[in-house]
């Protein structure tokens, strides 16, 4: 089965091209807020380098959010529009577990964060069992101060924190890693899919309003 993963829900493209269990090529860059105009094109050659055509994608992942609000929106636009015209199906999968996902050999416990401003992350935490990531905090919205003092104090083994811009973590407990030294592209096999039972109503996973609307309150 061939499968295309499309991540644009924080300020990396990722795309990557599987067949089986086996990772055929993929494309990570970080581009900031360029998402809409460089996608299709990159795309466009992934698929190209490898002779392969659209039309012999069997399925498509994507990641619904947390993230950018326009970056989720694009992503989830381009995936619902090329399972519609391909007629395959459409696997949604959550941005912090594709993140965390790179990390598995690499702690037990694991926090994928996006900068959500005013001192806010989407967060997650996760713990490694068996080569999987069993969920113990849910996608969300945190505080990143309250979120590191409730792990700090629930957690007593060493967490791993992960995320894409510079973080200065004081507290030993915690070590920060960028995605973007550690992206390792089999992470789509150790992450749950979810099947998007209808595209035509499937919306990300925003985790709150986007900002135009909450600059409207």
């Amino acid at each position: 089965m061939k499968s295309l993963l499309i991540d644009t829900s924080t300020e990396a493209l990722i795309l990557i091209l599987t067949e089986d269990d086996k990772v055929i090529d993929y494309h990570y860059e970080i581009i900031k807020r360029d998402h809409s105009t460089l996608l299709m094109p990159n795309l466009d050659n992934l698929l190209a380098r490898n002779h392969f055509d659209i039309s012999e994608i069997d399925r498509l992942i994507v990641t619904e959010g947390p993230g950018s609000y326009t970056g989720v929106r694009i992503g989830v636009t381009v995936a619902k529009t090329l399972s519609y015209a391909l007629n395959i199906p459409l696997y949604k999968v959550s941005t912090l577990e594709l993140m965390a996902s790179s990390f598995i050999d690499k702690g037990m416990y694991i926090m994928p964060i996006i900068d959500a401003r005013r001192g806010n992350v989407f967060g997650a935490l996760y713990h490694v069992k068996q080569n999987r990531l069993v969920p113990i905090y849910p996608d969300q919205l945190y505080s990143f101060s309250e979120l590191l003092e409730n792990v700090k104090q629930n957690i007593s083994e060493d967490v791993l924190v992960v995320g894409l811009g510079e973080v200065n973590l004081t507290d030993t407990q915690f070590t920060y890693l960028k995605v973007s030294d550690y992206f390792n592209p089999k992470c789509v096999f150790n992450v749950t899919l979810t099947l998007v039972d209808n595209v035509h109503t499937f919306v990300p996973s925003y985790k709150r309003k986007a900002e135009a609307e909450l600059n409207l309150k």
